[in-house]
């Protein structure tokens, strides 16, 4: 008659076989998520890749833009104008992804076009007359495909660190509308306080202490 286990060593049994089981699954997930990377490597490959570089570039022209309108401020006054360096420092960053994103697309572009693809690639805009949205990538053999399964990893990370970015950005955006609006609305203070000086200077009533009454108008009419 075979022996009978202890609970402990029942327990011991079941909790190993789940384990095994676990990791065993868990590598069946990731060799078929890295099939299906390598399988869908042409569509994804176009698509990451130009919609990275399309945002990239539509940051990169808000920045410049950005930093002229601050800079063309800074020479009406005497001061500088404090949002040069947090705009020059995003700038720089967006660079620095536009020469990662370079070097990371540059093993799938085709390579018959890819010394053409330099001077459009350019990472200074505003140095290039032409500007490329879309990479003209080569055919996406075995090799290709496996190194696309390396790379996706990087190039989602670069696609956090533009939302990251953007972010940054849509809050400069609205801190300085904020800053716009109260300004316009100090000028109106200004202003309404001046037409009611003109108001008591040429409709005011001077009684017999010398100063001048009018009787301010409702708001609401």
């Amino acid at each position: 008659m075979p022996a009978r286990l202890d609970p402990i060593s029942y327990a011991s049994v079941i909790f190993g076989f789940l384990g095994f089981a676990f990791t065993f699954f868990t590598f069946l997930r990731v060799f078929w998520d890295a099939i299906l990377t390598m399988w869908s490597a042409p569509k994804e490959v176009r698509q990451m890749l130009d919609n990275l570089r399309t945002e990239l570039y539509g940051e990169r022209a808000y920045f410049q833009n950005a930093i002229k309108q601050a800079r063309s401020k800074s020479r009406k006054s005497t001061r500088e104008a404090p949002e040069i360096v947090p705009l020059s420092i995003l700038n720089e960053s967006i660079r620095t992804m536009m020469s990662d994103l370079r070097s990371m697309e540059a093993p799938f572009l085709d390579d018959d076009n890819d010394n053409d693809n330099d001077g459009a690639d350019g990472l200074d805009i505003e140095k290039s007359g032409k500007v490329a949205l879309r990479g003209d990538y080569g055919r996406m053999g075995l090799g290709r495909r496996i190194l696309w399964l390396h790379t996706k990893d990087d190039i989602m990370s670069i696609q956090n660190q533009v939302t990251r970015t953007q972010a940054r950005r849509i809050a400069y955006e609205t801190s300085n509308t904020l800053s716009c609006v109260r300004e316009v609305d100090k000028r109106l203070q200004d202003l309404d306080d001046r037409v009611y000086a003109l108001e008591e200077h040429f409709l005011g009533e001077t009684l017999d202490d010398g100063k001048v009454y009018v009787e301010r108008r409702d708001p609401s009419i």
